[in-house]
């Protein structure tokens, strides 16, 4: 099936020139902790997550000031 948006073409690859995001993480120790009640409660086993090249997630801490992700459009 053919992408819908042009930009879908360049994602998902870790290559010069692609867009991807990388999430490293703790396979042993992944687990979600947010219930009904408690919806924004965040995961452990989180190593680092950049988006975009820079870092969200770093040393398992949230850097709440990051905003480096942009939307995808359609066509």
């Amino acid at each position: 099936m053919e992408n819908t948006a042009p930009a879908m073409r360049r994602k998902g690859r870790l290559q010069p020139g692609s867009d991807a995001d990388v999430t490293v993480f703790d396979p042993a120790t992944v687990s979600d902790r947010s219930t009904y009640s408690d919806t924004t409660r965040p995961s452990t086993g989180i190593r680092h997550v950049l988006v975009g090249g820079r870092f969200v997630v770093r040393d398992g801490a949230l850097d709440t000031g990051a905003l480096p992700g942009r939307p995808v459009r359609g066509t």
